[in-house]
């Protein structure tokens, strides 16, 4: 299997938000448009992702469990997260459940 980005200004948004956060700025995302994702949980594929309903995603419909693209960052103290494409909102984690 091959997997390529769709374009650079992908990786080139996914990296200021890594140094955003490592620099301690969380900014608005948490509470921002960002999509919530709802009953989360982590799961692994060609790489670790997260599956969970969505609500408030620009292009899926709400109420879909979906699994997202690559995770980046998790902070489930406060609720969010990042993958290669967005920041989610996170609520409702479901752990340990084996998926």
């Amino acid at each position: 299997m091959i997997y390529r980005w769709l374009d650079g200004a992908t990786v080139v948004r996914l990296l200021h938000d890594l140094r955003r956060v490592e620099s301690g700025e969380l900014g608005d995302f948490q509470t921002g448009e960002a999509p919530m994702l709802g009953n989360y949980r982590a799961v692994i594929g060609q790489a670790f992702a997260l599956k969970g309903i969505v609500s408030g995603h620009p292009r899926l419909g709400d109420g879909k469990e979906i699994v997202t693209s690559q995770l980046f960052y998790l902070n489930s103290e406060i609720g969010i997260a990042r993958t290669m494409n967005r920041w989610y909102r996170l609520c409702s984690s479901v752990r340990n459940q084996g998926h």
